[in-house]
């Protein structure tokens, strides 16, 4: 089947954005519209700015430094995780179940 693509136009800060996507995928635009926008408020409130543009700015710092510091998270959990796994296939191993 033949994937479906539409177009969807987003509004970050005061700014539209059109573009085309998997249709599949439009619950991501827009939930990372809301994100992002409720990022944009709630910077407002705390941090002085000349231009929307340094506003964006931060927002787009702060998700990714978030984002990165999430990934050396699951790369930590991962590293303690498959010593575990493999004790237990090891385990598995040598308890068939019938």
């Amino acid at each position: 089947m033949e994937e479906e693509n539409v177009k969807v136009t987003v509004t970050i800060g005061s700014r539209p954005l059109t573009v085309i996507i998997k249709k599949e995928w439009e619950h991501y635009f827009r939930e990372a519209e809301k994100l992002i926008n409720d990022s944009l408020f709630e910077f407002a409130k705390k941090w002085q700015y000349k231009e929307q543009q340094d506003l964006t700015n931060m927002v787009m710092l702060d998700f990714v430094v978030k984002g990165l510091g999430d990934k050396e998270r699951l790369r930590e959990y991962d590293e303690e995780l498959i010593p575990m796994m493999e004790s237990l296939k090891r385990l598995t191993e040598e308890f068939p179940i019938d």
